[in-house]
């Protein structure tokens, strides 16, 4: 005899998939959909930060409306190249006015994105060009204020103990400088 099918829970949830198997890159529009539909927060955990064109323009846009926009990455990931790749891009974001932050000592495993009060996406994608398109990837789109609410203050935890990103932070040029735009130019690649 077949099992009648699951009753519907009181939480609305979608799970997304992507990969090399599809031209459509549905996590990634998510993630940039989302983030344009934001009308007061976007708050993003991510180990890997490398954006593209279409996620830093959302990250920015998001910023210089107004939007309480923050970022939180690993201090040091376990990839030299993708640590120098993510700095590139803090200025741009501190200017448009996006608070930064950088998780440590040990490494950064949470990949979420919180939109407003109750939109939260978590799942095995970093915010890089290889999970939003090269890579197998997997996420589950929640719309549900508790959720969201249970994620809010898990995220804020972690904010609370990450070190904020100074604008006027030291950026040696051997140091820092330039291999961020060493790395930035592979960004594609990472």
């Amino acid at each position: 005899r077949a099992m009648p099918p699951p009753a519907h829970g009181p939480v609305h949830a979608q799970v997304l998939t992507s990969g090399p198997d599809s031209d459509w890159e549905a996590i990634h529009r998510l993630h940039v959909g989302a983030i344009h539909a934001a009308k007061r927060r976007v708050w993003l955990v991510t180990p890997y930060f490398v954006p593209g064109e279409a996620a830093m323009m959302a990250l920015t846009s998001a910023g210089f409306g107004g939007l309480d926009v923050r970022l939180l990455v690993p201090k040091t990931s376990d990839s030299t190249l993708v640590t120098y790749a993510a700095r590139s891009y803090f200025d741009s974001l501190l200017e448009a006015g996006v608070k930064v932050y950088e998780y440590g000592p040990r490494m950064l495993h949470t990949k979420a994105l919180l939109v407003d009060d109750e939109l939260a996406l978590v799942g095995s994608a970093n915010f890089d060009h290889r999970s939003f398109r090269l890579n197998f990837e997997v996420c589950l789109l929640i719309r549900d204020a508790g959720v969201a609410g249970d994620l809010a203050k898990l995220i804020e935890g972690e904010f609370a103990q990450a070190p904020r990103v100074r604008a006027d932070r030291e950026r040696p040029l051997w140091r820092a400088r330039l291999p961020e735009a060493f790395a930035r130019l592979l960004s594609p690649l990472l």
